[in-house]
């Protein structure tokens, strides 16, 4: 499973800050990270940006596989 973003927002994690103290800002278009062993935290993150629309689940078959 894998989500795309449809809205581009920025990362309210302090965590994804980058050396200058900038927040992530994902773009349309981009894969939003997700593991599946996420905990309750990322479980209602990831929640609150489908509801948002911000983004939105894509199946396996239409994640871009590696052809090697």
């Amino acid at each position: 499973m894998a989500y795309v973003v449809t809205e581009a927002f920025t990362d309210s994690n302090l965590n994804s800050v980058d050396e200058n103290g900038e927040k992530h800002i994902y773009w349309e278009g981009d894969t939003y990270p997700y593991k599946p062993y996420a905990g309750a935290t990322t479980k209602l993150r990831l929640k609150e940006l489908l509801e948002g629309g911000y983004i939105d689940e894509r199946r396996d078959e239409d994640v871009d596989q590696d052809p090697s």
